[in-house]
């Protein structure tokens, strides 16, 4: 008797950086290797978006590549609007056995995980009922090397279709942009307590209109030896996991004795 065909994982695969990116690119090829996948993300580059979505104009979605287990999406959205027209529409009563994002070029450490559109998409699925995962590379230029970032994924992605992930957790990876050599291996990480000096430069446009352009940099004031970026600095690849649920249980009980009354 034939045995029956057992049916591959159904993989979603979405990003910040924008369709074209390579980094997508990079991720849906690995992708590819463990079943079939759906990729779907913005046209044009969308980072620092976090969990924004759109409700006031109308989404778009339109399919740019079709083949034998590997298909293409482009939206006008944001990353996380990628993820709802994936399962709301694209993939509506089709369980989704993995959602992974990326590859970001860019770290998304410490205080980054708040800001970063890479990681909100992963959080998304994670809210869904998804085993969802984040990879990040930190460079930020176009020569970008993702073999060892692919190497990373294939590793990860083998071992979260194995063992699954607790419900609300998602892990972000971060990877050194270094060669795969190079690499001493993977730490699993903390979150860095550290945190975005801003600056806004004032300038005036042609039209003598006065206009803005933020910069900044990272104050690095954590300088424990197992933090995301120690890890990242010390060319280890820095696995991380996250949690949906906020809520600090420990000021709960601190709360209620405040005994705040109306």
């Amino acid at each position: 008797m034939k045995k029956a065909k057992e049916k591959k994982p159904l993989i979603l695969v979405v990003n910040d950086d924008g369709v074209e990116a390579k980094g997508i690119r990079a991720l849906g090829e690995v992708a590819q290797e463990f079943g079939r996948v759906v990729m779907i993300a913005p046209g044009k580059g969308r980072s620092g978006m976090s969990h924004a979505i759109t409700f006031a104009t109308p989404l778009r979605l339109r399919r740019i590549h079709y083949s034998n287990d590997f298909e293409v999406y482009r939206t006008n959205g944001t990353p996380v609007d990628s993820v709802k027209l994936a399962l709301r529409h694209i993939l509506k009563n089709q369980q989704v056995d993995l959602l992974v994002s990326g590859i970001n070029q860019g770290s998304n450490t410490s205080v980054s995980v708040f800001y970063s559109a890479t990681i909100a998409a992963a959080i998304e699925g994670c809210l869904c009922g998804i085993p969802s995962v984040a990879f990040s590379q930190v460079d930020f230029t176009h020569s970008t090397d993702f073999e060892l970032a692919k190497m990373a994924a294939r590793k990860i992605i083998s071992s979260v279709l194995e063992k699954g992930l607790p419900p609300h957790i998602c892990l972000t990876v971060n990877i050194p942009n270094i060669p795969i050599q190079d690499a001493k291996g993977i730490k699993i990480t903390r979150q860095a307590k550290n945190y975005w000096h801003e600056d806004l430069d004032e300038r005036t446009d042609p039209a003598n209109i006065p206009y803005f352009w933020m910069r900044g940099s990272l104050r690095e004031i954590d300088k424990g030896r197992d933090t995301d970026i120690w890890a990242i600095k010390h060319n280890y690849i820095s696995i991380q996991p996250l949690r949906t649920d906020w809520t600090d249980q420990e000021m709960i009980q601190e709360l209620k004795k405040w005994n705040i009354k109306l």
